[in-house]
């Protein structure tokens, strides 16, 4: 037979209360994508944030003087995340 709780049970206030963190467990039970996406965008965000300063960039022949690292890094991510695209697209006809 199943337990139900009174009144009695949660001291006379009704139903007891869900925790935000019980919540928050049961979403990342059904959503482990999302969670896992919502991490890494916050670990991007935090890396992003930590590299302001400027650098000076010299491939080959070229020179770019005092582009914020940030520049990089977010040009850098966006060049392997299309590289990645088109090799899975190639791959997984």
């Amino acid at each position: 037979m199943p337990e139900t709780r009174s009144d009695s049970d949660t001291g006379g206030a009704g139903p007891a209360k869900r925790s935000l963190f019980g919540s928050s467990l049961r979403l990342a039970a059904r959503r482990p994508g999302a969670v896992a996406l919502a991490f890494a965008a916050l670990l991007v965000a935090v890396i992003v944030l930590q590299n302001f300063e400027p650098i000076e960039i010299d491939l080959l022949f070229w020179s770019v003087a005092r582009v914020p690292k940030l520049v990089l890094i977010l040009a850098s991510m966006l060049v392997g995340g299309l590289i990645w695209e088109v090799a899975r697209r190639r791959l997984f006809r």
